[in-house]
């Protein structure tokens, strides 16, 4: 479903694979939420394009919740405009968050979603990954501060 582009428009962009060619960045962000949210997460899409006027594509797997929401900027180079897309990033993962879902669902969680590792997982299972890292790089070779671990 796309958001602001126009449903037609985007959902033809998203099935030929030709959403690169609008020119735009792509914010591919790869949520998983409870399907019973599917509409919620549209309807918090289209807000925050009415709100941004930036267009937003979700599709991907909705009959197991996992979504692809692309925030397409139009010139991610201009500082205000990457600050505006980085936003609604981070409001689409916290809105994720409290409503049930997961930051990731194919993708798995890298270091442009580093920042969010440790709320994604919870206190108890970054803990955990302390300890397997402390257990298995004693001396912290293999990618000392990565995904916010020593």
């Amino acid at each position: 479903l796309g958001v602001g582009l126009g449903i037609g428009l985007m959902a033809a962009l998203c099935q030929s694979g030709l959403m690169k060619a609008t020119g735009m960045t792509k914010l591919n962000e790869d949520i998983v939420i409870p399907r019973s949210r599917l509409v919620d997460l549209v309807e918090f899409c289209e807000a925050m394009n009415r709100e941004t006027g930036l267009d937003i594509a979700c599709f991907g797997h909705s009959g197991d919740g996992n979504i692809h929401t692309n925030i397409m900027v139009d010139d991610y180079a201009d500082p205000e405009k990457k600050a505006l897309a980085d936003a609604c990033v981070d409001r689409l993962f916290r809105w994720v968050l409290e409503h049930g879902g997961t930051i990731t669902g194919e993708h798995g969680i890298g270091l442009a979603k580093a920042k969010w590792f440790r709320e994604a997982v919870g206190e108890g299972a970054f803990h955990l990954h302390e300890l397997v890292k402390s257990a298995l790089d004693p001396r912290n070779l293999l990618n000392p501060g990565k995904m916010g671990l020593p």
